[in-house]
């Protein structure tokens, strides 16, 4: 049975390879990290826990990054995923990555108009600072995994059938595989307990359906889209590392764009030694809220019925707070068996 873990960093480190745990590396392996963080003042990250501290998702993400990529010289082979930078702001990235530090100011107005310019939304760009700060200072490629927000908008009105081929093509390299996700009992448990828990409600059940269904659509291309622009990027780089930072609703139960790297990576590389075990996931500062929660523990796993085990899956592989959560939080403690 599944059970979330609360560990040290030192866990994590072996988790992606860097402490030697897996045993793997070289051409046919890569790493992936996903950090799901709402970047809210949730109990453990309000600042009167915190000692003052704004933006407590942001330095947490920054502390996990200085550790997870610190054992390791990679040499240009790490990155960093943004999934709300539409993909048309990757110019506005690789322009910022390469301007002068001393210049910050500057080049991160510059970057914000960029980010701006493409849709990204003006909250999550002045949240995503201090982590794009880092992946600069670090050298560390910053990669834009949203899709543009023009196909975003026309596929929550229409669904996937009213976006063009040669656009669903720029995001979804492996068709058949993204097609026949969505008939696994595993992803429909998913589906049903997690990913429709944010889908538009109506009292109209016509309404309803269509836009739960605009919904899905919209919401599978884009995890589809975050998975494999991550994927493209780390198999054609031995031995690489990606860390992405994702609004926990997409990574939480490891059914969003986690969940799709290994079968991307098989796709793009059949000789890939990527499975689940290269898929880390961490979320800061959950609520009991943020894991579907009906009561004020956190909710840990999904698929405890019993006509539903065979498919149960933790809410994530870590669960990493800035400031020491209520006791009554969390159910149960450490790695129970």
């Amino acid at each position: 049975m599944n059970k979330a873990v609360f560990a040290s960093i030192n866990a994590v480190k072996n988790a992606v390879g860097n402490g030697g745990g897996s045993g793997k590396s070289g051409p046919n392996y890569q790493s992936f990290v996903f950090l799901g963080a709402n970047f809210d003042n949730t109990f453990t990250a309000d600042p009167e826990k915190t000692g003052g501290m704004a933006n407590a998702d942001a330095e947490l993400a920054v502390q996990l990054l200085t550790d997870i990529t610190k054992p390791k010289e990679r040499n240009g082979n790490t990155a960093v995923g943004l999934a709300f930078a539409p993909q048309a702001s990757q110019g506005a990235l690789d322009e910022y990555l390469a301007s002068s530090a001393s210049g910050d100011d500057v080049s991160e107005r510059k970057l914000a108009d960029g980010l701006r310019a493409a849709g990204a939304n003006e909250d999550a760009i002045a949240n995503h600072v201090p982590i794009m700060r880092f992946a600069r200072q670090k050298r560390l490629a910053l990669l834009a995994l949203a899709p543009d927000t023009a196909d975003i908008e026309t596929i929550s009105k229409g669904g996937l059938q009213s976006l063009s081929a040669d656009r669903r093509d720029a995001y979804v390299t492996d068709a058949q595989g993204f097609i026949s996700l969505t008939q696994e009992p595993k992803f429909k448990l998913y589906s049903q307990k997690s990913l429709l828990k944010d889908a538009p409600q109506s009292t109209d059940e016509s309404t309803q359906k269509s836009e739960q269904a605009n919904f899905f659509a919209e919401r599978i291309l884009v995890h589809e889209a975050a998975a494999t622009a991550v994927s493209r990027w780390a198999t054609s780089r031995p031995d690489s590392l990606v860390v992405t930072v994702a609004p926990i609703p997409d990574v939480r139960f490891l059914g969003g764009m986690n969940g799709r790297v290994p079968r991307i990576c098989k796709f793009l590389n059949p000789g890939t030694l990527v499975t689940d075990e290269a898929v880390t996931t961490i979320l800061l500062n959950p609520s009991a809220k943020e894991t579907l929660s009906e009561s004020r523990w956190l909710r840990l796993e999904i698929g405890t019925a019993p006509n539903n085990w065979e498919y149960q899956t933790k809410v994530a592989d870590y669960l990493w707070f800035s400031s020491s959560p209520k006791v009554n939080m969390i159910p149960r403690m450490m790695n129970e068996q």
